[in-house]
């Protein structure tokens, strides 16, 4: 049978690779954002994965308001990305790794069974929101990983318990794998952030907002009903309209099924949107039974 050995929540923002390259000093924010990915890379690594499930968004990349499937399988046979203007733009690494076709297709017929009709591609390139992780958590590029997108962006965007109920079916369909295999999940998303809107930069005035400081209160209590109760639509986009990407952190809670993370950095700052880090190590996903 298939174990969970390893759950991260990694911030996917395209600046971030870029830092510490160029002339500009990096803030004590950002050295500790980028120490506390070190961190969870180490764990990853000591996980001794075999397979990379890897929970993402698109944006808009290939999915548009007007065909956007709210969570999709990605089950071709190699995982590329970024697209090129994104390359250019940001100076991104491309990444280029093979996909777990068995287990995408197990992850998508079982769904079914749970009542999940996924989406599925053979045709798509993934954008920063998976090459950024990918690239910090596992550069190598040696490990199979099976891609989900989830939807964050295009209404009607599905409810935070839906996010958190389909984390809940992906680790119980990890788990029935037959085979034995050792897989760590990486999801991605936001805490409040705006992108080309009036909330862009409100971080170098307002580092943290109110519904901040709330939802990582409940996260220090484990307190998954508050966190899914202040994930509304509504609410989440009120505070930017990239806010929604947090759906990705309750997606990642849902895979935890309650038990509290191992390890967690809460970084606001003036120089870069609020980041949050967050790890579950092998021992804490299963009760003490690593």
């Amino acid at each position: 049978m298939a174990k969970l050995v390893h759950l991260s929540v990694v911030p996917h923002d395209p600046v971030l690779p870029g830092v510490g390259r160029g002339p500009n000093p990096v803030s004590p924010e950002a050295r500790r954002l980028l120490d506390g990915i070190d961190r969870m890379r180490a764990g990853l690594e000591a996980s001794r994965p075999d397979v990379i499930v890897m929970a993402g968004s698109d944006h808009l990349c290939q999915f548009f308001f007007n065909n956007m499937p709210p969570f999709l399988i990605g089950k071709a046979e190699r995982i590329v990305g970024p697209p090129g203007y994104e390359q250019r733009d940001w100076r991104l690494d491309t990444y280029d790794a093979p996909i777990e076709g068995k287990l995408a297709r197990y992850m998508l017929t079982q769904g079914f069974e749970y009542e999940v009709d996924f989406a599925y591609s053979d045709e798509f390139i993934v954008d920063h929101a998976f090459s950024v992780p990918l690239n910090f958590m596992r550069p190598q590029a040696d490990l199979p990983i099976v891609p989900i997108f989830l939807n964050f962006l295009a209404p009607p965007v599905p409810p935070a318990r839906r996010y958190l109920k389909l984390g809940g079916i992906v680790r119980r369909i990890i788990e029935e794998w037959p085979e034995d295999l050792r897989v760590a999940v990486i999801c991605t998303g936001h805490m409040t952030n705006g992108v080309g809107g009036p909330y862009m930069l409100r971080h170098t005035e307002r580092p943290e907002s109110d519904w901040d400081r709330t939802i990582n209160a409940a996260m220090l209590r484990n307190d998954v009903a508050d966190l899914v109760a202040h994930s509304s639509w509504d609410e989440m986009y009120a505070q930017g309209n990239n806010t929604p990407g947090f759906l990705g952190f309750i997606f990642a809670y849902g895979v935890a099924a309650g038990a509290p993370f191992s390890w967690q950095d809460y970084i606001p700052s003036d120089k870069q949107p609020l980041m949050i880090v967050l790890e579950w190590t092998e021992d804490q996903l299963n009760g003490g039974r690593a």
